[in-house]
């Protein structure tokens, strides 16, 4: 076996740490809730598509008691993914005191350009800089 040097300024790896591999939304978004609702200090959700559909509304609910809770909660959607959203779902829970971001927000009629291929297609939500969510695809509970 041969190791890899470790890049300047890079960590160590810290013992206590654990991956546990979520098989599809039916687990993934549960998981997420549960971690929301148990947030002390901060949650950074990073997505593509943020949906005004059943899923999209628990998530979006378990923010909003995140924040009633003055847990910091910060969301940034894809401007292209999550079109509706800004006037939606993302209007409410910016009243609700939420942080909303749009990456690259589509404005008027959309002309295919070079420029607008760039999206952020991740899908991230970071709990208190202790739990970690990280995403394949938008299949099955696409919010």
């Amino acid at each position: 076996m041969r190791l890899v040097p470790q890049a300047a300024g890079a960590q160590d790896f810290v013992a206590g740490n654990c991956v546990q591999l979520l098989q599809s939304g039916g687990e993934y978004f549960p998981s997420l809730i549960a971690a929301i609702d148990a947030a002390l200090h901060e949650v950074h959700l990073e997505t593509y598509i943020f949906s005004d559909d059943a899923t999209g509304r628990l998530v979006a609910t378990a923010l909003v008691r995140a924040a009633r809770r003055s847990v910091a909660v910060r969301v940034l959607v894809d401007g292209f993914g999550a079109r509706e959203f800004a006037a939606g779902l993302g209007a409410a829970l910016a009243a609700d005191g939420v942080e909303v971001m749009t990456f690259r927000p589509e404005t008027g009629q959309i002309r295919l350009k070079r420029h607008r291929l760039r999206r952020l297609h991740r899908k991230l939500a970071v709990v208190d800089g202790a739990t970690a969510f990280v995403r394949r695809n938008q299949r099955g509970g696409r919010s």
